[in-house]
């Protein structure tokens, strides 16, 4: 080691909060680089840390995951949690590729502007979309950041968190909708959020938009974790009950068909 970095590191920091930060992260990449577990001595060794230092911060990350100890007596591995890290990061690449394929195919399938939504700062955003060629179409806009009460994309993407975090969420992002018809009240929003995510799919009609409406489904990853939804929006006349069933069909088989392209059972 030389200067100010170490081995497998970059710069040393002077806080000790951060300093143990990027201990633990020097820790991964030299088992990284070795490609075979290490003991605590190999770890003091190469990463030039005290003894004690590097026994606190093993301990703590096999009791959360990241590092594993191995058959051998005091040997380490890199843990389970990467697994699960590497797996979420291969599902938001996944999502564009698959997700445009699956967008289209939906559009193509029902002749109706179809979204892909995914949840950003407790906000949907619209990442993907597909617009109808119909004279009389909902036109929407990819970048596009609305509160999660204004359509029953936002309300499944919030789906899965438990009853404090869902709340919590709740009460600092949502918000009147334009036409004044979605719902600020908690209580009923977490009900209404429940029941969407039990049944598989949601719907709304006339809350972000007068006259328009949408279909909406989960896309979940291998865990079985809600990481975006798909919707289907079209103009009121066309979300009727008789082509609402169609359309709820179609847009639930295409959310299944996009989470088994992202891993899920």
């Amino acid at each position: 080691m030389s200067g100010n970095r170490t081995e497998f590191g970059g710069e040393k920091s002077h806080g000790a909060a951060s300093r143990s930060v990027q201990r633990a992260l020097d820790i991964f990449q030299l088992l990284l680089v070795r490609g075979q577990p290490a003991t605590v001595k190999d770890i003091v060794i190469g990463l030039g840390i005290p003894k004690s230092s590097a026994y606190e911060l093993v301990r703590t990350l096999v009791d959360n995951g990241y590092l594993e100890p191995r058959a051998d007596p005091g040997n380490f591995a890199l843990g389970r949690k990467f697994y699960e890290l590497g797996m979420a990061y291969r599902s938001q690449v996944d999502l564009l590729k698959e997700g445009g394929r699956v967008v289209e195919e939906l559009c193509q399938k029902t002749g109706e502007t179809v979204q892909l939504s995914v949840l950003e700062d407790g906000m949907m955003l619209v990442l993907l979309k597909e617009e109808s060629q119909q004279p009389i179409r909902i036109i929407s806009r990819i970048g596009s950041r609305v509160p999660v009460n204004w359509a029953a994309a936002g309300r499944l993407l919030v789906s899965d968190l438990d009853d404090t975090a869902l709340r919590a969420t709740l009460a600092e992002h949502i918000a009147p909708s334009p036409t004044g018809t979605a719902s600020t009240d908690i209580d009923k929003l977490v009900a209404q959020i429940r029941a969407f995510r039990a049944q598989g799919y949601g719907f709304e009609l006339g809350e972000a938009n007068a006259h328009a409406g949408c279909v909406a489904a989960p896309v979940t990853d291998l865990s079985g974790r809600c990481v975006a939804a798909i919707s289907v929006v079209a103009p009121e006349q066309r979300l009727r009950a008789d082509n609402r069933s169609f359309l709820i069909k179609a847009t639930t088989e295409a959310a299944r068909r996009l989470s088994r392209r992202l891993g899920a059972p």
